[in-house]
């Protein structure tokens, strides 16, 4: 990377400069890492172009160009409203430029209503009711996430809010020793989604006078936003919840005597009952495979216990994985023992 950088400025960049940024990937930056950002920044002319890399070249990368855009409007608004009381140009025209350039609507999606897409999660939630100026820093980092992000609303790679809901769908269908992992991660992006809120607050506070104060002193030095974020992040449904009235339905099926009459209509009522448990999820293998992951579960767990002992033996015999078709067959096969 030095060579890179060294021979660029050799190529006529002689005025590049290179700044680190210490953000371990998939993970959210430490509270200083926005302040050597801002600082670098909050001098520069409007116009200073940024460019920002990491090895992978999605997270990271995306989250440096988050905060630098909120940076830079914030200095450009500033400088726009400065001008417009001094008389340079009138008011409503300064207005007019901010709107267009900062405020323009976004191509709506197709799940832009639904509330995890919207970032409605239970410690954000949480952060906008006892810090009610989170509610406009988190609608202008939700608008900078998309517009980093991949399009049609954006030009980036990676949507932060997505990335929650898209490592939720894998840890919903992983074997468990692949969740503990994949819940890490998850984490990992809602405290970084968490703490740009938190930034884009301070930054409308303290950004007009120019950044006087630091993010580490100026806001993050409230312990109560650290225990927060440290207590709630983690406050996901992380099992779905399944409708008790079908699963007893189910469970009296399964307990008559003549159960196996009853099959077809227990597989049918299963496959039904996965369906609409992962009814939000959009189609492809990851729905498949939860929703046939659901189904087995739900399988064994309405077993009569002399049924599931029977099964888990002949599971066991086979080294088989307890998925819906194999466990269909052993609960026939066991009837017919």
């Amino acid at each position: 990377r030095s060579e890179v950088f060294t021979g660029l400025k050799t190529k006529g960049l002689e005025n590049l400069e290179l700044i680190r940024v210490p953000v371990v990937e998939e993970s959210a930056p430490r509270e200083a890492c926005f302040d050597i950002l801002v600082d670098s920044l909050k001098q520069e002319p409007a116009g200073t172009q940024c460019v920002f890399s990491c090895r992978a070249g999605r997270g990271r990368t995306t989250l440096g160009m988050i905060i630098a855009c909120q940076v830079k409007e914030i200095l450009i608004c500033t400088e726009l409203r400065k001008m417009a009381d001094i008389g340079l140009v009138p008011k409503a025209t300064a207005e007019d430029l901010i709107k267009q350039k900062f405020e323009f609507s976004l191509p709506r999606g197709q799940d832009d209503d639904d509330p995890f897409i919207k970032g409605e999660f239970d410690v954000i939630k949480e952060l906008m009711e006892k810090l009610p100026s989170a509610k406009d820093g988190k609608a202008k980092i939700d608008r900078l996430i998309d517009l980093c992000g991949p399009g049609p609303k954006g030009s980036g790679l990676q949507n932060l809010r997505a990335c929650v809901i898209e490592t939720k769908w894998k840890y919903d269908v992983a074997p468990e020793d692949r969740q503990v992992a994949w819940r890490q991660m998850i984490l990992n992006y809602m405290e970084r989604y968490f703490y740009l809120i938190c930034f884009a607050t301070y930054a409308k506070e303290f950004g007009p006078a120019g950044f006087e104060k630091s993010f580490v002193l100026g806001w993050m030095s409230h312990s109560e936003l650290r225990k927060m974020i440290e207590d709630g992040k983690d406050k996901l449904e992380w099992y779905r919840q399944v409708d008790p009235a079908k699963l007893n339905t189910l469970k009296d099926l399964m307990n008559a005597p003549n159960y196996k009459e009853n099959m077809p209509t227990i597989i049918r009522t299963i496959y039904e009952f996965a369906f609409i448990t992962y009814a939000d999820l959009p189609r492809g293998p990851i729905k498949n495979n939860s929703m046939r992951k659901l189904a087995a579960k739900t399988l064994i767990e309405i077993l009569p216990s002399e049924v599931s002992a029977k099964v888990q033996e002949r599971l066991d015999e086979q080294g088989a994985n307890p998925d819906f078709v194999t466990l269909i067959g052993l609960v026939s096969f066991y009837g017919q023992d």
